[in-house]
């Protein structure tokens, strides 16, 4: 896909509502709708358009232009039926990609079967995440890489302020690759220590490793 994408967001509880904002910031062009019409009115201003319509209603959707769209997400909330009716209907109109929002792992199962593209758990996916924060207490953020990988971006322990960036040791010492270091208030992307280069309490250090080693950091006082 070349340039922004041009998102239906179908549904909008709390976590469609905030998923439909967020793509907007991102730069993405966004519809969003809902059979709330208070709901249309409050979040008018911070997607590309909105509209009030029943979203399992095949003509409303054909009305609204869906099938000329890159995505389309199904957030409708605990209404299970609703869901696969509403996913019917998106894999007549040949959407190239259907996402769907689930409560849990059967649904999942069921959406996938329907013909979702992809599905999302967003209280299981918190849950995860929240959980490696407080397993990672430095961490502010992390990417899972697969086979146990991450690269994770944490606050230094104070034994490292003031020491040497130099990515070299880390890789000796604790099995971990310092990445990059990110100043506090940069605007530039990170970039890799340079020699010479000194870690700073407010630094964010961005780090690869299996978390078997970046759990040792832990350590690290």
């Amino acid at each position: 896909m070349k340039g922004p994408a041009r998102v239906a967001v179908l549904g909008l509880g709390d976590f469609g509502y905030q998923f439909a904002c967020e793509l907007h910031r991102l730069g993405h062009e966004v519809l969003a709708v809902d059979s709330d019409q208070d709901r249309v009115q409050q979040i008018l201003p911070h997607v590309t358009k909105a509209a009030v319509a029943d979203v399992t209603d095949r003509p409303a959707l054909d009305e609204l232009g869906i099938a000329s769209f890159d995505i389309a997400t199904v957030c409708v909330g605990q209404r299970l039926e609703t869901a696969v009716l509403l996913v019917h209907h998106l894999r007549r109109l040949e959407l190239p990609r259907i996402l769907v929002k689930v409560a849990n792992d059967e649904q999942a199962e069921i959406m996938t079967l329907m013909g979702a593209t992809e599905v999302v758990q967003p209280d299981q996916n918190a849950a995860h995440d929240a959980a490696m924060l407080i397993h990672h207490p430095r961490a502010v953020s992390f990417l899972e890489l697969g086979g146990g990988h991450l690269i994770v971006t944490a606050r230094p322990p104070s034994s490292l302020v003031g020491k040497a960036a130099d990515a070299t040791p880390w890789l000796d010492r604790h099995g971990v690759a310092l990445l990059a270091v990110w100043q506090a208030g940069q605007q530039n992307p990170p970039l890799p220590p340079a020699p010479g280069d000194t870690i700073a309490e407010t630094d964010l250090l961005i780090l690869a490793g299996h978390i078997d080693r970046l759990r040792e950091l832990r350590r690290l006082r």
